[in-house]
């Protein structure tokens, strides 16, 4: 069964959740004998697939830096990846196509083949859906996720999302759980690395400049109980501080009790999973939810909104607040920084629960989907 994927993701996300699970995807069906992979990108920054079989030329102006340089080599990448998929689609050679984002080109060349198509949430609909920049992609969104002759999502949530949103019949979606991609990494950390942390410490992973990932509510509900138990905010990954965050920490006085590191590699990520006391999640949505699973892991007790997709991920494992209600989140922090015998029993069961999330049985699914269509 031939099953084709485009660059899409590969061609402007450096990492993140998607190209991660379609990485994950690629590795197991290079291994399969039900699926030929098709997939080739002539070049691509992004740090899943520098050292594969799939990347043909690693690095354009990788030593120069200017104003618009990233799109122009997103453009670079789409010109000149899409050749390869573009030829595959125009003689029909597959079986299958799966795009990896929602650009709509690849539909005059499809014929009469299927496509199965992954929606990862619905943020855009529910927080972006009057902001002009997105309403190319919302519109090509629906489009596919009209013409799909499946869907793939990666949670319940998301699914009820798309049967309630776009009226799609719920047997035309399956939903597939992603998983954490910790357990697989050997790399090591540096001493030097271990003593820039405090000894107690939050912890804070990933994107804050979207408004649904909640980090300024959570950081004004966090102050006081950093300041009362003299602890430590640590916020990796998403980029540096901007001046309306660094001006907030000074304003709510933690700004020498917090550390940012903008770019975290993934070693050092689970140190400081290792390491914290807590890891809070505070978004007011999630398609689903990988710093989840990631936190479990490594043995990190987690802090969770209570809505979306992360009581699907966290399960019992997990102690929820309300993003909505005020004071809820502060207050549960502070109870769980101070049960330290809690902390440990969360340990155990985020340890049990993360064993439900397999990349394996992700793949699985995808190729019972695949041999359905076929």
């Amino acid at each position: 069964m031939k099953v084709l994927f485009d660059t899409q993701i590969f061609d402007w996300q450096i990492n993140g959740g998607i190209s991660r699970y379609f990485t994950e995807l690629f590795h197991r069906f290079d291994k399969s004998g039900d699926i030929d992979l098709l997939f080739k990108c002539y070049h691509s920054y992004n740090t899943y697939i520098q050292n594969s079989p799939w990347l043909s030329r690693k690095k354009i102006l990788a030593d120069t830096d200017f104003k618009g340089k990233l799109r122009l080599v997103k453009k670079f990448n789409e010109f000149m990846n899409r050749r390869y998929s573009n030829a595959i689609l125009k003689a029909g050679k597959q079986d299958i196509f799966h795009p990896t984002y929602y650009d709509t080109y690849f539909l005059k060349r499809l014929g009469q083949k299927p496509f199965v198509l992954t929606v990862y949430d619905l943020t855009h609909e529910k927080f972006f859906a009057r902001n002009a920049a997105v309403e190319k992609t919302l519109a090509q969104k629906k489009l596919l996720i009209e013409k799909a002759a499946h869907i793939v999502s990666i949670s319940e949530n998301t699914k009820n999302d798309v049967v309630n949103y776009y009226h799609i019949a719920p047997e035309k979606i399956t939903t597939v759980y992603l998983a954490s991609s910790f357990g697989e990494s050997s790399s090591t950390v540096s001493e030097e690395e271990k003593d820039t942390l405090p000894a107690d410490y939050i912890l804070f992973v990933g994107s804050r400049k979207e408004v649904y990932k909640n980090f300024i509510p959570f950081v004004r509900e966090a102050a006081p109980v950093i300041r009362k138990l003299n602890i430590h905010l640590i916020v990796a990954g998403g980029g540096g501080l901007n001046a309306t965050e660094t001006a907030l920490l000074k304003e709510l006085d933690i700004d020498k009790q917090t550390i940012s590191f903008a770019h975290v590699s993934d070693a050092f990520l689970k140190h400081l999973y290792k390491q914290a006391m807590v890891f809070i999640f505070p978004s007011l949505y999630e398609g689903f939810g990988i710093p989840v699973l990631e936190a479990m892991q490594c043995r990190c007790p987690a802090l969770l909104s209570n809505n979306s997709s992360l009581p699907e991920v966290g399960g019992n494992a997990a102690v929820y607040f309300d993003p909505f209600k005020a004071g809820d989140l502060g207050g549960e922090l502070e109870k769980l920084l101070l049960d330290e015998a809690g902390r440990e029993q969360m340990i155990a069961a985020g340890t049990e629960q993360a064993t439900k999330f397999n990349w394996d049985i992700t793949a699985e699914q995808h190729i019972q989907v695949y041999k359905k269509l076929c």
